[in-house]
């Protein structure tokens, strides 16, 4: 039997998380190109400190860190099993635990830029996690939600309030982000889209 997972855009609402999918999503989109595409477009510093939210299996942070040596990464996820996998030949300026948007356990005002990969999406309650995003932010840090391009007018999740690009902007702004852009990056005919915004 097939894991209840079945492909990469699928409505959060759908999934169900267990170990099997979890090592399934790994096999089948861990180095998907969209984590390259979202570092090589975020404008990072060697002395940055990062936190990529739903940080899956790590690929990105790892990619990060190879930029960012001198400073500091984070990589959260709420799956165990992801984490695991994350884990393994992890370099010395990452450091990878289970969280959530929703629960960021870092202090405040701590990290200069934050991703999220794909991820927005599959939080539980987006709100709180934006706060919480506030929360950990430096004054004037950046904030990315890096989405993949697909065939229709959406980020490819499903209905709801977060559907398009302009619906996530639109949340942004009430969370009191600022300065957002919205940029399109191609690479081997697939690419994603990248919202930029900014703490105030």
């Amino acid at each position: 039997m097939k894991p209840s997972v079945k492909k990469h855009h699928i409505p959060s609402n759908q999934i169900v998380w267990t170990e099997e999918n979890a090592l399934w999503y790994a096999e089948q989109y861990g180095d998907h190109i969209s984590n390259d595409l979202t570092i090589n477009n975020i404008e990072l510093k060697p002395n940055d400190i990062l936190l990529d939210i739903g940080c899956g299996t790590g690929t990105a942070v790892k990619i990060a860190s190879i930029i960012c040596h001198n400073g500091r990464i984070y990589g959260i996820d709420p799956i165990q099993t992801m984490i695991n996998i994350a884990k393994k030949d992890q370099p010395l300026n990452i450091e990878f635990s289970v969280g959530s948007a929703e629960n960021i356990p870092l202090h405040d005002k701590s990290v200069d830029k934050i991703i999220a990969i794909n991820s927005i999406h599959h939080w539980n309650d987006y709100n709180k996690g934006l706060l919480e995003i506030n929360r950990v932010l430096k004054s004037g840090g950046l904030f990315f939600i890096s989405s993949d391009i697909v065939n229709n007018n959406d980020c490819g999740h499903g209905t709801g309030p977060l559907q398009t690009n302009k619906d996530i902007m639109s949340e942004l702004k009430n969370a009191g982000f600022i300065d957002m852009t919205l940029h399109d990056y191609t690479l081997e005919d697939e690419g994603i889209h990248l919202i930029r915004s900014k703490k105030e």
